[in-house]
């Protein structure tokens, strides 16, 4: 009796060891979250994405070394607005990425060089961008229509031509949206022969600084200042009449800005704008200008994504009777971003004095960063080590977020806004000395 006594209380312990070891295994597993949405930024510094999450507050993971990627070569394979689904524990590194790309039937799709070629040819095409109106409105690749599969089938069948072998080639946002190939299969459905899907789609166009148009009425809503509207046109011929806000650049000075830029080892900054995805518009009397054409590639080498001309240029818009004015043509940019959900005016935080008593000033940059300089009673905390070192900061006041660009400090402001803090962050270009003195770019 005492063998099998022991033996059982021997089975027991070690019935009680294994469940203690997979304790942690089974806690992990329900701890485990898995959430789908489209890119808003990644910093490479921090190692950190935030994502556009459908119906619910956009969401910060970090990644790592062990980050396992699927459907992309790493990090630097994942783009702006692209779809993805992480799976990761709250506070931890994801521990999968994947990137969610729509296929297409065999034979359909189509590379950049191929669309191209069939823009400069002879033969009669069809290009049909399937993004919503919103998109297709504001920077479209040329010579498109839009018909947005979202709005159902008819909406795509009422575009097509009535020539069912006629060449119709469909493009939505790249690889990972999903109306490329809705389109398709709703044109083949249809009888269509001739179908082709540009699967990269506008971020590939744009990357490679090809020039994309901006319908005139669309634009003609929004002459203000969080539009840069550029003439390009010579100074004398730009302002016996001009769109309105517009501001005079010939193109030959986008060279030249090049070209100083290389000389004097600066970065390459369109004065007055700071902000890389500002939506900028060129535009001369045709779309077609090569000096105007010139001047779109320069401002795209410089980094600023949000590049595009006029569909039809000045000609194009005086024949549509949109507002025009004479004389007045300004020299300057009075560009403002328009504020994200948590940010603060730059005019707001400008002036404040530091340190302060009313606020909690975050710094979120790298270590190696904040040793060139801090705002003075700033604290340091970097995006990576946020969610870890939440203790240093207190609820009881606001906190403002900062970093180099406004990149990490929104991402910041989103884990702040999650935990339950009064935040906002500065969405900004930086630049600190050594004795914390800023400037806001």
């Amino acid at each position: 009796m005492k063998s099998k006594f022991f033996n059982t209380l021997g089975n027991l312990g070690r019935i009680g060891l294994l469940l203690a070891f997979l304790a942690p295994f089974s806690a992990l597993a329900q701890d485990t979250e898995t959430v789908k949405g489209r890119v808003m930024d990644i910093s490479r510094k921090a190692e950190t994405i935030q994502l556009n999450v459908s119906g619910q507050d956009p969401v910060v993971v970090r990644f790592d070394s062990d980050t396992q990627f699927l459907g992309a070569d790493g990090i630097a394979d994942v783009g702006g607005n692209e779809l993805l689904e992480v799976t990761y524990v709250p506070g931890s590194p994801a521990s999968t990425i994947e990137k969610i790309v729509f296929g297409l039937p065999d034979g359909v799709e189509i590379d950049t060089d191929e669309l191209l070629a069939i823009m400069t040819a002879d033969a009669p095409y069809l290009l049909v961008d399937t993004r919503p109106a919103r998109r297709f409105l504001a920077a479209t690749i040329p010579s498109s229509i839009n018909a947005f599969p979202g709005d159902g089938a008819d909406a795509v069948l009422g575009v097509l031509p009535e020539d069912k072998s006629e060449l119709v080639i469909f493009y939505c946002g790249g690889p990972t949206c999903p109306y490329t190939g809705q389109a398709v299969d709703i044109a083949i459905e249809a009888g269509y022969t001739n179908v082709k899907g540009y699967q990269d789609g506008a971020p590939t166009w744009k990357k490679k600084q090809l020039p994309m148009h901006t319908d005139p009425e669309w634009l003609a809503e929004r002459l203000n200042p969080g539009h840069v509207v550029i003439d390009t046109r010579s100074p004398a011929i730009a302002n016996m009449e001009h769109i309105p806000t517009a501001v005079s650049m010939e193109a030959s000075t986008f060279q030249a800005m090049t070209q100083r830029f290389i000389d004097q080892q600066q970065p390459a900054r369109l004065p007055g704008v700071a902000d890389k995805k500002a939506p900028i518009i060129l535009y001369a009397d045709s779309h077609v200008d090569q000096d105007l054409l010139t001047a779109f590639k320069e401002l795209r080498s410089w980094g600023y994504s949000g590049v595009s001309v006029i569909k039809d240029g000045f000609d194009g818009w005086t024949s549509a009777d949109l507002p025009t004015e004479s004389n007045g043509l300004s020299l300057s940019i009075n560009y403002e971003r328009q504020l994200a959900p948590g940010a603060i005016k730059p005019a707001e935080f400008a002036a404040m004095s530091f340190p302060t008593d009313e606020v909690q000033i975050l710094d979120v940059r790298s270590d190696e960063e904040v040793a060139a300089g801090m705002i003075p009673g700033a604290v340091h905390i970097g995006l990576d080590n946020l969610e870890d070192q939440l203790g240093q900061l207190s609820k009881d006041k606001p906190v403002i977020v900062h970093c180099s660009t406004g990149v990490r400090a929104q991402m910041a402001y989103q884990v702040l806004n999650d935990e339950g803090f009064e935040a906002s962050f500065l969405n900004e270009e930086v630049e600190i000395d050594s004795d914390g003195d800023y400037e806001i770019l």
